[in-house]
């Protein structure tokens, strides 16, 4: 096998005066850098071999999305002001790209991307739904995505997605799952991280995926999961007494319904718990036995007007034993 050597792109070095003056002008004042970057891009998919973009710790405008192979091109170091109003910031897709034989596994690292709740922040989608060999996952290390609709998008053949101490807050939901997708699900991981202040949901998984969260905060996000697959946690959950229940699980026709499985050693506080006078209806939504429920030791706050978990759910203790909350 041939060893194809990994290239750098790196922008020439940026005086320090004028870089700190753009820094704080309002982003409408900006440049647009998307046709630079993108041409970084290009540039990387039309050689003979993957690359490196690293940006140096560069704020860059994009006001128009960016597409990102993710069996070519590793971002790293850079920030990412995405004033677009619709559609995405980041498009991680073999659309276009299939074909090149130059594939391998990249990443974004040290990337963060800022925007409104008009627009996505990352999309991973192939649309090709004859193809069940191409993967447009792209995992993510040391990433923050701030104050999109959707922070992470996941859509059609996109499996198998590795996030470390990645940070997605301040939008509408964190983790956007599509319902209806082709080809994807298969065990995704979250390491470390948290997911806050989202005005809908921390995730919301509506295609059956199969998730690992090991290590994540989940912090005062309206709801924190609606789940429609099974799910694995260990973390922190907390938030106050919104009136809304905290976690949904979901059931799709033809494939494993939503539950969610926290190790022991997981928490989950509800700030201020009033007991006697609680708003949320429950902690946890199943709407059928087939949605498994496993609490882990420690918790505050875990209840409702209707008691911890509502509808015909399966609920397991830590310890295997009843589940006789307070």
């Amino acid at each position: 096998m041939e060893f194809v050597p990994v290239r750098f792109f790196r922008p020439p070095a940026l005086l320090a005066l004028p870089f700190l003056a753009a820094s704080v002008l309002p982003i409408a004042a900006r440049a647009d850098d998307s046709a630079a970057v993108q041409g970084m891009l290009d540039a990387c998919y039309a050689g003979s071999g993957p690359c490196v973009i690293d940006l140096q710790g560069a704020t860059k405008t994009l006001a128009t999305t960016l597409k990102v192979d993710p069996e070519l091109v590793t971002i790293r170091d850079a920030i990412f002001q995405c004033t677009m109003t619709s559609g995405t910031c980041l498009y991680v897709s073999e659309d276009g790209y299939v074909g090149k034989g130059r594939g391998g596994a990249h990443r974004l690292e040290g990337v963060a991307l800022i925007g409104n709740k008009s627009a996505d922040g990352v999309t991973m989608n192939y649309t090709d739904s004859q193809n069940y060999n191409i993967d447009a996952g792209m995992s993510l290390f040391n990433v923050r995505i701030v104050g999109f609709n959707h922070g992470i998008t996941l859509g059609n053949n996109v499996w198998g997605v590795d996030m470390v101490n990645v940070i997605i807050g301040e939008g509408n939901i964190g983790i956007y799952a599509e319902p209806g997708t082709h080809n994807s699900g298969e065990r995704s991981a979250f390491v470390g991280g948290t997911i806050y202040n989202n005005a809908v949901a921390g995730v919301d998984e509506e295609a059956s995926c199969e998730i690992d969260f090991q290590g994540v905060s989940f912090d005062f996000n309206a709801q924190q999961m609606i789940l429609a697959g099974p799910t694995s946690f260990t973390g922190h959950i907390e938030n106050r007494d919104t009136g809304a229940t905290e976690i949904v699980l979901k059931a799709l026709e033809g494939v494993p319904p939503g539950s969610i499985y926290m190790s022991a050693g997981s928490t989950i506080t509800v700030d201020q718990w009033d007991a006697s006078a609680p708003k949320q209806a429950c902690y946890v939504q199943t709407s059928l036995s087939g949605n498994n429920v496993v609490v882990p030791a420690t918790l505050w706050g875990f209840g409702g007007k209707q008691g911890a978990v509502c509808g015909p759910g399966t609920v397991v203790t830590w310890n295997g034993g009843p589940p006789n909350f307070r």
